[in-house]
C-alpha cells in the first residue's frame, strides 16, 4: 500500500473514531434535552435506529479498514497466531474489549458532562 493510500485511510480512520464520539455525545444530548418534551417521545425509536445503524456502519468500516491494513503487512507464507482468534462480529478479543470501553466510556462522559450543564 503507498504512502499516500496509507494517509488517506488513516484520516477516513480518524474521521471515524471522532464520528462516532460526536453521535454519541449528540445522542445523549437528544436524550437529554429534546425527549422531555412528550410531543417528541414518539421519535425515540428511529433516533434509536438511527444511532445504532451509524454506529454499526462505522465499526464496518473500521473493521474493513484494520483488516486491509492487516492483510497488507502480513506475509502470505504466515499462519495467524492463536492470539488473533476472531470470536465476535470478526473482531478478537482484545478489539472487542477496547471497542466496549472506549464506548462506555462516552457514555460516561457525557452523560457527566451533561449532567454538570444542565
Amino acid at each position: 500500500m503507498d504512502s499516500h493510500q496509507t494517509g488517506k485511510s488513516r484520516a477516513f480512520e480518524y474521521f471515524l473514531y471522532l464520528a462516532v464520539i460526536a453521535e454519541t455525545g449528540l445522542a445523549a444530548l437528544i436524550y437529554k434535552v429534546i425527549f422531555d418534551n412528550s410531543d417528541l417521545a414518539r421519535l425515540r425509536l428511529y433516533f434509536a435506529i438511527f444511532y445504532f445503524a451509524f454506529l454499526a456502519w462505522a465499526i464496518q468500516q473500521l473493521h474493513k479498514l484494520h483488516r486491509d491494513r492487516a492483510n497488507s503487512l502480513a506475509l502470505p507464507a504466515e499462519k495467524p497466531a492463536a492470539a488473533d482468534t476472531r470470536f465476535m462480529l470478526g473482531l478478537t478479543g482484545r478489539q472487542f474489549v477496547i471497542i466496549f470501553v472506549v464506548f462506555a466510556t462516552a457514555v460516561a462522559a457525557f452523560s457527566w458532562v451533561l449532567r454538570l450543564l444542565l
